[in-house]
């Protein structure tokens, strides 16, 4: 694996590596998390991620943050929907499906009913069920040539399971993002969204 560029000024960190040939320090981080985890030695994770700097340390939490999504989404899928739900799909063309049997496993392809009417199969992973819950962030995309941006937040938002919308508001558009809880709403907004893409609170 190569070592990835360090731009950090945490000069003690001990996996901050010097290269003569190279101008600009190097971090062994990534290739000493993929040694344990090829070892399976998994309990010696945290103590690498303890170690590391801090800006790694919130790269880590924003990771794992996003695992976790995950992992909920495809739960919530699996024991939550049933036959007829109209469920999100993260293939193109189709953005809703209806559900012809009911998934039981994310790897397993299932019947669904696309919105022409023609039935298709689609591997369950790709689809979610979106939250119904009330709490809710806005968020500001600026710029009305960013209408496509504000779509693919949009969409993002609802592979992972959170209801969203979006409207063209002053010179941009606001997205609005829905979900079970305030928490669960800010973190997915902070740990992924604006870590990824350039976006503002709308006050």
């Amino acid at each position: 694996m190569t070592d990835a560029i360090c731009n950090q000024d945490f000069k003690n960190c001990p996996y901050r590596l010097i290269d003569m040939e190279n101008p600009r320090p190097l971090c062994d981080y990534y290739r000493l998390h993929a040694r344990l985890i090829l070892n399976r030695e998994f309990s010696e994770i945290p103590v690498l991620v303890r170690r590391a700097c801090k800006w790694m340390q919130n790269e880590e939490s924003r990771l794992k943050f996003i695992r976790e999504i995950a992992r909920k989404k495809t739960l919530d899928f699996l024991e939550n929907t049933q036959v007829g739900d109209t469920v999100f799909c993260g293939i193109a063309p189709f953005h809703a499906v209806k559900l012809l049997e009911k998934p039981i496993d994310d790897s397993k392809f299932v019947l669904c009913e696309a919105p022409s009417g023609k039935v298709i199969k689609i591997q369950a992973c790709h689809l979610s069920r979106i939250s119904k819950g009330s709490y809710f962030s806005d968020y500001f995309i600026e710029g009305v040539e960013n209408e496509k941006k504000a779509q693919e937040l949009e969409y993002k938002a609802r592979y992972y399971g959170f209801g969203s919308g979006i409207e063209k508001k002053d010179d941009g558009y606001l997205l609005r993002i829905y979900g079970d809880s305030q928490q669960e709403v800010d973190d997915f907004i902070v740990l992924y969204l604006e870590q990824d893409f350039d976006i503002s609170p709308y006050i």
